[in-house]
């Protein structure tokens, strides 16, 4: 009798051992986010290699701490689309989002973008700066925004028409300038100076800080520190073929404005602009240093995960073009960088999406998901070499799609055109191998990944 009610007294003990331990197991843990969205910045990142002239000491280090995607490319050469999509991890031809003016909400009322998926899981969500598209703020995504519910940029440093002239009459927005203000007066740093407060302070739960900066964005205005830096007389132009028009179908040529591009070699602007741009692009640079000196020397190193990424390139002067809203490599090719507890250090070359992020952010903490286009990228992170066979779709309105491999480049336009480009020996996609019989088995390869079903385009509305 003693014997037997030893053993079930041991039972007993054994048991409330049990729900001990697991009561008290460790929960996985929950790293805080920052998460860096820079506005047109293309591939003229020091370790892109991009352009030769360019300076982005803070960007280069952060890839030296995490994993760098090279071959990193956006869904959609447009603000408003390529951001939706990163921030509901579907493509345009899902959400139906193709242009600047379309307020996603309107057509998915009830999706959960990524910042909403960690306000539901606990975290607490603060914006600021451009990480939507200019004007548009989804309310239900943060717990606070800088530097208000309405407006998501900060008033930013301008010159006056008394100091300066628009270099071409009728298009303010193309224009560079050095301006005599400290660093204080530029949007962007407004925007920094509130977010390293975030990074620096003690908080009750894990947060997720986006943090969008727009100076990359023309026009393109610096304090004249910045701009001295890049003397346009210096700057190397971007490599281009004369004839690098004549294999490109008519439904390519209609997406380029080869006027303005004229115009900007006519009146003698194009060097000045490129050291306006990259004047740009070293002063966002300094931005994203000043968080993360934050981030270092604040109580949350160690345990934030640091996501930088642009929405979209931009082409200057490649094939006569000067704007985005193409499907070639300079619009579409920006830097993504993830590091972080966890994650190994080096450099993948393997094309991933942007669309990609909200996944592989979701896994990182243990938030669930599910139903998006993006794939994770957590294999890459650990291991950048991992195979990794999915090639990116990217698309401009509902019928134009590019797909791109390691190795190549399909763009099918809505009328059926295509172009073909072989980028390991052709970087600057200069021969359209499209009409080369050769090529066929590639196209079709590549065909395999083009929508089946496209979501139409909701025009936006006339209010906006």
């Amino acid at each position: 009798m003693n014997s037997c009610r030893t053993l079930i007294l041991s039972l007993l003990f054994l048991t409330v051992l049990s729900c001990q331990d697991n009561a008290e197991a460790p929960r996985p843990s929950r790293p805080n986010v920052l998460f860096i969205c820079i506005d047109d910045l293309n591939d003229w990142v020091g370790c892109l290699s991009g352009h030769p002239n360019t300076m982005t000491p803070a960007m280069d280090s952060l890839a030296k701490q995490g994993v760098l995607f090279s071959r990193a490319y956006c869904a959609a050469p447009a603000c408003n689309p390529s951001r939706v999509s990163v921030l509901t991890g579907l493509h345009p031809t899902t959400s139906g989002v193709y242009v600047n003016r379309q307020p996603f909400r309107e057509a998915h009322a009830d999706l959960v973008t990524l910042p909403q998926l960690f306000k539901k899981n606990g975290y607490k969500v603060y914006g600021a700066g451009k990480v939507e598209h200019t004007g548009f703020i989804d309310r239900e995504s943060y717990d606070e925004y800088y530097p208000s519910w309405d407006h998501n940029v900060p008033s930013t440093a301008m010159p006056t028409l008394n100091e300066h002239t628009p270099i071409l009459p009728g298009r303010p927005d193309l224009d560079w300038a050095a301006l005599d203000v400290p660093d204080e007066e530029m949007g962007d740093f407004k925007t920094t100076e509130w977010a390293r407060k975030q990074l620096t302070e003690a908080h009750d739960k894990p947060f997720f800080l986006a943090v969008g900066l727009s100076q990359t964005h023309l026009p393109w205005f610096s304090p004249r520190s910045y701009v001295e830096k890049f003397p346009p007389q210096k700057m190397e132009l971007p490599p281009r073929q004369e004839n690098d028009l004549e294999d490109i179908p008519p439904s390519g040529r209609k997406l380029i404005d080869i006027g303005l591009f004229g115009r900007v070699v006519k009146k003698r602007q194009w060097k000045k602009l490129i050291s306006g741009y990259l004047a740009t692009i070293n002063f966002v640079d300094g931005q994203v240093g000043r968080l993360l000196d934050a981030l270092e020397s604040g109580p949350h190193k160690g345990n934030t995960i640091v996501v930088l990424f642009s929405d979209h390139g931009f082409q200057l002067g490649q094939k006569k073009c000067w704007k985005k809203f193409t499907l070639w490599e300079q619009s579409l090719r920006v830097p993504l960088i993830i590091a972080g507890p966890g994650i190994e250090r080096g450099n993948c070359e393997l094309p991933v999406s942007l669309i990609d992020i909200y996944p592989t952010l979701a896994e990182l903490c243990h938030l669930p998901w599910n139903g998006l286009d993006g794939q994770s990228l957590r294999p890459l992170l650990k291991d950048p070499a991992s195979k990794w066979e999915r090639p990116v779709l990217s698309s401009y309105l509902p019928g134009n799609h590019t797909v791109r491999s390691q190795n190549w480049r399909y763009i099918r336009y809505e009328d059926g055109s295509e172009e073909l480009y072989q980028n390991a020996e052709d970087p600057w996609e200069w021969t359209n191998l499209a009409n080369d019989p050769e090529y066929a088995p590639i196209k079709i390869k590549l065909a395999q990944s083009l929508p089946r079903n496209v979501s139409p385009y909701r025009p936006e509305p006339k209010s906006q």
